[in-house]
């Protein structure tokens, strides 16, 4: 790699499991999601802002709205879709969550997250080994 080359980060979210990654417009494009498009082939909208539930307690992690209509949370429309560059594929379990007023990410076991406004990949962290994919539990 050329030393002068700039490497750029971005600010990503943890909360237990769930990683809050943030998209700017290019990898929304990889991603295959348009915010102006209802139709959006490749993701679902969801109807509540549960974003997943604990397999060990039950318990949910949850964006809190400060007003109705300011989140919405998507879903993959397939098993698999094309992750972003060095990343592997979005599973069923992932979320893409659009945020136009800064939320909460709420859950029993967890400090309260706030999230500003942006557009969100949430992944459900894995654990890896020379066998299988394991879901990390809550």
């Amino acid at each position: 790699m050329n030393t002068n080359e700039t490497i750029k980060t971005r600010k990503a979210y943890r909360q237990g499991e769930l990683v809050f990654l943030p998209l700017s417009q290019t990898d929304l494009e990889t991603l295959g999601f348009d915010p102006e498009d209802s139709k959006n082939l490749s993701w679902n909208k969801l109807s509540d802002h549960v974003i997943r539930e604990g397999e060990a307690t039950g318990h949910k992690h949850e964006v809190l709205e400060q007003a109705p209509g300011t989140a919405t949370m998507l879903a993959p429309s397939r098993q698999l879709l094309p992750g972003l560059p060095n990343m592997g594929n979005i599973g069923i379990e992932d979320r893409m969550l659009t945020v136009k007023k800064p939320v909460e990410v709420v859950h029993p076991e967890h400090k309260p997250l706030e999230l500003p406004v942006g557009i969100y990949l949430i992944i459900v962290q894995r654990e890896y080994d020379e066998v299988k994919t394991r879901r990390i539990l809550d």
